[in-house]
């Protein structure tokens, strides 16, 4: 069965606040005092982009989302999060894809992110064209053009 994406809602908000806690324990335990600490700014962030951010559902149960921001004219994705059960199934890919179409359709060129070094998502990113750029502490950033249109970045990674 292949999910499908829909927008989120206010409603939406309580599962998010659990799934992000949920990746802190995860991958971040040493960062979870803090994250609890910056609930505010969290919720700020969730409210302020919630027109830019998707479930996915599969039988009416969301297994996954992923949410965007706008800094300096750039798509930033600020998560991908899929259940753990329905990771390595393509939620995660097709997550990916949708943002990528959504962030081209808001008028987006430059895609970035951010990974821990230690999350198996980024081999998700680097599969999908994403550029390492740089390394600050524990994460890596990545960047993809899509200036010319999703369709060139496939025709440019076939040729490369």
């Amino acid at each position: 069965m292949i999910p499908e994406v829909r927008p989120a809602s206010p409603l939406d908000l309580p599962l998010v606040f659990r799934l992000e806690r949920a990746y802190i324990e995860d991958f971040e335990p040493k960062s979870l005092r803090g994250w609890q600490g910056a609930i505010d700014r969290h919720l700020e962030q969730w409210v302020s982009n919630l027109s830019r951010m998707h479930m996915a559902e599969m039988a009416g149960q969301v297994v996954g989302y992923y949410f965007w921001e706008v800094k300096r004219k750039h798509a930033v994705l600020s998560t991908i999060n899929v259940l753990p059960y329905y990771r390595r199934q393509g939620v995660g890919a097709l997550l990916l894809k949708h943002f990528e179409s959504h962030a081209l359709n808001s008028g987006m060129t430059l895609l970035t992110l951010g990974v821990l070094e230690n999350n198996p998502a980024k081999r998700l990113y680097e599969t999908a064209g994403y550029v390492f750029v740089r390394r600050e502490g524990d994460y890596s950033y990545y960047e993809k053009s899509i200036a010319g249109g999703l369709s060139n970045i496939t025709e440019e990674k076939r040729s490369s």
